[in-house]
């Protein structure tokens, strides 16, 4: 099996999983991550809900190798999703288990999602101060004129869901602008998690740090994502295996 490593100015942004199962048949769309210390989904272990910004409030730093759950997580080797993070792992699943690739494991010192806190596949969009998700956060549902306290310090983003959602690099929806859709999907006993994630702004041909504002729907020429979505009634990790 193969494990892809993306080196992001320093940063290591790796899939997280090289061995998995399927959960149960049936489960429900609950995010939730269940962390094991050792191999195996055995040892001491976390069922993670919610952001958690240092692994050691809940005595699980720099301890975990495998995990089953349903969502899209991200694992920090800094507590509090630091922007000077070395190391980010990304695991996103719907209802399965795995063994975490070699360079994730012991590492994580934070954990949060990405999504609506609402529902697995609501449309959403996380905004993220640095490459690779890293650093502080605006996220939403709804339309934002202006983007508080990340505004022109935007480095990555991912969107969640089946909309589509314009970036803009003015206030007020305006100055250039290029639309996003998901193309990847996890799907699972019929549940769906839909999302693409955005690594670095290059990807959208826009300057880093350059969106101030963003609309659901799609409103641009530049449209990156809609991809064909897949719905194999099976797990599918993208790239993990």
């Amino acid at each position: 099996m193969k494990i892809l490593i993306h080196l992001f100015y320093g940063t290591f942004f790796i899939i997280a999983s090289t061995q998995g199962w399927k959960g149960v048949e049936g489960a429900d769309d609950f995010r939730d991550l269940t962390g094991y210390a050792d191999l195996g989904l055995s040892g001491i272990h976390h069922q993670f809900t919610k952001y958690t910004p240092d692994l050691s409030a809940v005595q699980m730093d720099n301890t975990i190798e495998s995990s089953c759950g349903t969502g899209l997580w991200l694992l920090y080797d800094a507590t509090n999703y630091a922007l000077d993070s070395s190391a980010v792992c990304l695991w996103h699943a719907v209802n399965y288990c795995s063994n975490w690739a070699a360079y994730c494991q012991n590492m994580v010192s934070s954990v949060r999602y990405a999504g609506s806190p609402h529902g697995l596949n609501n449309d959403y969009y996380n905004l993220y101060e640095g490459t690779s998700f890293r650093g502080d956060e605006f996220r939403g549902d709804e339309d934002a004129a202006q983007l508080g306290d990340l505004d022109l310090a935007v480095s990555s983003l991912i969107v969640t869901g089946q909309a589509a959602w314009t970036f803009y690099t003015g206030l007020d929806f305006t100055g250039a602008t290029v639309c996003v859709y998901a193309d990847e999907t996890n799907t699972n006993s019929g549940i769906d998690l839909d999302f693409a994630r955005i690594e670095n702004l290059s990807e959208l041909g826009l300057p880093d740090n350059s969106i101030r504002s963003v609309a659901r729907g799609c409103f641009s020429e530049r449209v990156v994502g809609a991809a064909p979505r897949s719905h194999a009634g099976e797990e599918h990790v993208h790239d993990a295996n």
